[in-house]
């Protein structure tokens, strides 16, 4: 089972328009059992799949909505809210992934308040109860026989999520703007990695599929940071190929009455679907090689 992370330090970089497509790619044209996996407190990711709710307990975060499994008149669900997100795996409860309208595409959401708490556990429980769940989680045998593949989007910082994201991921992609701030986060993300590439176990390594360019424009800003980068003998070989464009379209399909909802179920000829076909066959080539 492969475990891709969209991670990057800066926010405003597309994170979760990346993880959104390759999400829908595996699914929707690899056929693969695909489980998106929103790390974010912000939840934008599972906004794109669930009418998230306000939470009462924190009314500026989001919680999930009632599952459609539950019923509260089942002796089996009596112990249960009807609500679950990843977060319940630093509560020692278990996580019950949501269906999408996308077929074989579900989701485990964000929880605001509980992924917060979580991140903020004393340093010296940080290790135990935070790092290492998400990696417990995903090796468990009931996850591994339901899915061939995981996306996560991750939150925009170097904390104990992204830390336990790094260290359950089997590959990573790092996504930027070409400008000067997001690219700065690009370089905490790769300390990120030779320090996880260093400590972990050999017969599993922490793959880096790339540096993603996103958000991409035709101005001379981006193409002088973008060729910058290239050329940097430090890691202008992690820079990838293709790139995804600045299109509005890829804001549009995330509305709930958009038709349709998937750029990839826009006709053949249409320029943002072939980008997005693209760049994500070749991120999977690089994955599943």
């Amino acid at each position: 089972m492969k475990i891709i992370a969209f991670v990057n330090n800066k926010g405003g970089v597309g994170k979760t328009t990346c993880s959104k497509l390759m999400a829908e790619f595996l699914s929707k044209k690899k056929k693969l059992r695909t489980l998106c996996i929103d790390f974010d407190p912000q939840c934008n990711f599972s906004h794109q799949y669930l009418h998230m709710e306000i939470d009462p307990a924190a009314p500026e975060g989001l919680m999930p909505p009632i599952h459609p499994d539950y019923n509260p008149n089942d002796e089996e669900d009596q112990n249960w809210d009807g609500r679950s997100s990843i977060a319940e795996i630093f509560y020692g409860q278990g996580v019950i992934p949501y269906p999408t309208y996308v077929e074989c595409l579900d989701i485990a959401p964000g929880h605001a308040e509980k992924l917060l708490t979580a991140e903020s556990v004393r340093r010296s429980e940080v290790v135990d109860k935070v790092h290492k769940q998400l990696a417990f989680f995903l090796n468990s045998s009931d996850v591994q026989a339901a899915y061939d593949a995981i996306v996560i989007d991750t939150a925009p910082s170097k904390g104990p999520l992204t830390i336990s994201v790094i260290k359950a991921a089997t590959h990573i992609i790092i996504p930027s703007v070409m400008e000067e701030q997001p690219v700065q986060g690009i370089y905490g993300m790769l300390q990120l990695w030779m320090q996880e590439s260093l400590t972990r176990e050999k017969s599993r390594p922490l793959q880096l599929i790339g540096i993603l360019p996103n958000m991409f424009k035709q101005t001379r800003l981006h193409k002088d940071i973008l060729k910058s980068l290239q050329d940097s003998p430090a890691i202008g070989k992690y820079v990838l190929p293709v790139k995804f464009s600045q299109r509005i379209v890829f804001a549009e399909v995330d509305a709930a009455d958009s038709n349709p909802r998937s750029i990839f179920d826009f006709p053949e000829q249409h320029v943002a679907k072939a980008e997005a076909e693209e760049v994500c066959s070749h991120l999977s080539e690089r994955i599943f090689a």
